[in-house]
């Protein structure tokens, strides 16, 4: 990868890891500790950026360890969604 390269992903990548940090923090049951996290993002862009690399590195683990397809994936997650509505 080259080195301007790497210097657009760096501010993407650590807003990804920032967002994984609250993710982890809401799972050991930490809210404030979550809510700190997602305080420190100074732009919704900037978070919205970071949400979306861990929803797609997410998807495509998961994608590769089921052996399903990335579409087959995300489907599942929408059916998930939308069932936490009832």
């Amino acid at each position: 990868m080259s080195t301007s390269r790497a210097a657009e992903l760096a501010p993407v990548v650590e807003a990804a890891q920032r967002v994984a940090g609250a993710l982890a923090a809401r799972g050991r049951g930490d809210h404030a500790g979550a809510r700190e996290m997602l305080a420190s993002f100074d732009e919704p862009t900037e978070l919205a950026g970071g949400a979306l690399l861990v929803a797609e590195l997410t998807l495509a683990l998961l994608s590769t360890s089921t052996g399903e397809s990335l579409d087959e994936c995300v489907r599942d997650l929408c059916v998930t969604l939308e069932r936490s509505l009832t």
